[in-house]
């Protein structure tokens, strides 16, 4: 993952002034909500993602579009820069004509741990909770009954990634409630250890690219 952090800011540097990358505006800490649209498609397993940087796309090419709601309800948890926030999501999953359409709901809370790198403000999230989608995602449904021989409709949901301001990387001060990010969504049956995931093991992955709105 940290490549796309460097990857991001080399991209800005080079489409800006040279020395955007060192320019700070000051931002304020008092939004308390945002909207979150994305983009994205089927890729490799999470770890993949964190590790490595793994963006590589499924072979079976499907994709989603999704917006998200975020609720902050606690800044600076414990004095840590860290964040939380409730967050709601619905997705609209394109299964390339391997079966119908459908959408996913999504329930989670997330937490933002705020940092710098190279000197740019910088967060990094992961969020936790529940998912239902209206059918099993075809590529996830695949995957679910080849290891466990089931597959479920409601299942674990994470969400990691990282986020700039985009007037952190830009320098314009009017886009500074804008936010630029790379997330990995996932879903998955907890290795067949809970029953309401109908003890599936497996899951399915997401790289999506968002902007994100803070008000």
């Amino acid at each position: 993952m940290f490549f796309w952090i460097e990857a991001t800011i080399l991209a800005f540097s080079l489409l800006g002034e040279s020395d955007i990358n060192l320019k700070k505006i000051e931002t304020n800490n008092f939004e308390k909500n945002s909207f979150r649209f994305y983009g994205g498609y089927e890729s490799r397993p999470l770890m993949g993602f964190i590790l490595l940087g793994d963006i590589r796309q499924e072979y079976h090419h499907t994709s989603i579009l999704g917006v998200d709601f975020s609720r902050k309800i606690k800044s600076d948890f414990k004095d840590l820069p860290l964040d939380l926030s409730l967050r709601m999501s619905v997705i609209r999953y394109d299964e390339n004509n391997y079966q119908n359409n459908h959408n996913q709901y999504n329930f989670f809370l997330n937490a933002h741990y705020k940092t710098k790198y190279r000197g740019i403000p910088l967060r990094l999230f992961i969020g936790e909770g529940i998912s239902y989608a209206e059918l099993v995602p075809y590529v996830e449904g695949r995957e679910t009954r080849r290891l466990s021989g089931r597959d479920s409709k409601l299942m674990n949901y994470l969400n990691v990634g990282f986020d700039f301001r985009l007037s952190d990387l830009t320098g314009a001060h009017g886009l500074q409630n804008v936010r630029l990010g790379l997330a990995n969504s996932h879903r998955s049956g907890a290795f067949k250890k809970i029953k309401m995931f109908n003890y599936t093991q497996g899951g399915s992955d997401f790289v999506s690219l968002f902007l994100e709105y803070d008000f």
